[in-house]
C-alpha cells in the first residue's frame, strides 16, 4: 500500500509520515531526490546544502556557492529549468516509483503534483494507493506550487476544530483514490489519534 499525504507547508505531513514509519511503512519523498540533483548540479555537498535548508534563515540566503541564489530558489532552478526540461515533468515520480517493492509499504510525504502522482498510479494502481489530506489552521497553499489532489474522500477526521475545506486549491483533475482528511488543529496526541485511525482503517481495509 502506498500512503500520500498531501497538505500545504506545516500542516502535519513530515509528523505524519514518521507515525507511519515508526508502523513499518517506508519513507519516500519526491523532495529528496530534487535535493540530490541540486547538489550534483551545484557542485556542493548535501550535508552543507541541507544543514543550511533546514534552518529558514539560511534558507533564504542567497549564497554564492549557489551562484547568488538561496537553496529554495536553487531547488526551483533546477526542478524548472534543469530536469524537467530535460527529463519531462514526471521525472520525480519515475524516480519514487523505480525504487518500489512488491509487497512493501511506503508513505510518501510531500504530493501535491499530478505529473508526479501518475507513475506511482501506474506502478500500483489506484487501487494500491490511499491519499491523506492535511488541512491545518493558518496553513494554505498560497505561497506553493503543490495543491490537494483530487480523490475520492470517504473518511474526516479532526484533531481539534474543523474549518472550511479551501477547494481553490484542489487540483481539477479527479483520481478514483481513497482519500481521507484531518483536520489537524489540536494537540500532537489528538493528531496520532487520528493518524492511529487512519492507519487502523488502511491495515482493516486496506
Amino acid at each position: 500500500m502506498i500512503v500520500i499525504f498531501n497538505g500545504p507547508p506545516g500542516s502535519g505531513k513530515d509528523e505524519a509520515t514518521s507515525y507511519f514509519c515508526d508502523r513499518g511503512f517506508r519513507h519516500l519523498s519526491f523532495k529528496h531526490i530534487l535535493y540530490e540533483e541540486t547538489c550534483k548540479y551545484f557542485q556542493v555537498t548535501k550535508a552543507w546544502f541541507m544543514d543550511g535548508y533546514h534552518d529558514r534563515d539560511q534558507k533564504e540566503e542567497p549564497k554564492s556557492a549557489l551562484k547568488g541564489m538561496s537553496r529554495r530558489e536553487a531547488m526551483i532552478h533546477v526542478s524548472e529549468n534543469v530536469i524537467k526540461p530535460n527529463h519531462g515533468p514526471a521525472y520525480f515520480g519515475e524516480q519514487v516509483a523505480s525504487v518500489m517493492e512488491p509487497d512493501q509499504n511506503y508513505a510518501i510525504s510531500d504530493g501535491g503534483f499530478v505529473e508526479e502522482l501518475r507513475p506511482i498510479i501506474q506502478k500500483v494502481g489506484e487501487q494500491g494507493i490511499r491519499l491523506v489530506q492535511l488541512v491545518r489552521e493558518g496553513c494554505s497553499y498560497s505561497t506553493d506550487s503543490r495543491r490537494y489532489f483530487n480523490g475520492d474522500l470517504m473518511y474526516e477526521y479532526a484533531a481539534g476544530f474543523t474549518k472550511d475545506f479551501d477547494d481553490q486549491y484542489v487540483l481539477p483533475e479527479r483520481f478514483n483514490i481513497v482519500t481521507f482528511r484531518i483536520y489537524n488543529n489540536g494537540s500532537l496526541e489528538a493528531f496520532h489519534q487520528n493518524l492511529s485511525d487512519v492507519y487502523g482503517v488502511i491495515k482493516q481495509h486496506g
